[in-house]
């Protein structure tokens, strides 16, 4: 079953680490604002919301 744009979307709040789920939603709004197609923002949204998980929670893609 193919995933939907508003089934991705979703799985953004189960991103573990807050600051990795606040920029995954700010680069979807930004996917979105520049009307790009549904597949990309899809293809896009499964790669970078399976990531934080591999790295865990510590991690985030902010290095300070």
């Amino acid at each position: 079953m193919p995933f939907t744009l508003q089934t991705i979307t979703r799985k953004i709040e189960t991103v573990p680490n807050i600051v990795n789920r606040d920029l995954i939603n700010q680069f979807s709004c930004y996917m979105k604002e520049r009307d790009l197609s549904r597949n990309h923002q899809i293809n896009n949204l499964k790669v970078i919301i399976s990531f934080p998980n591999h790295i865990g929670l510590v991690l985030s893609f902010v290095m300070t």
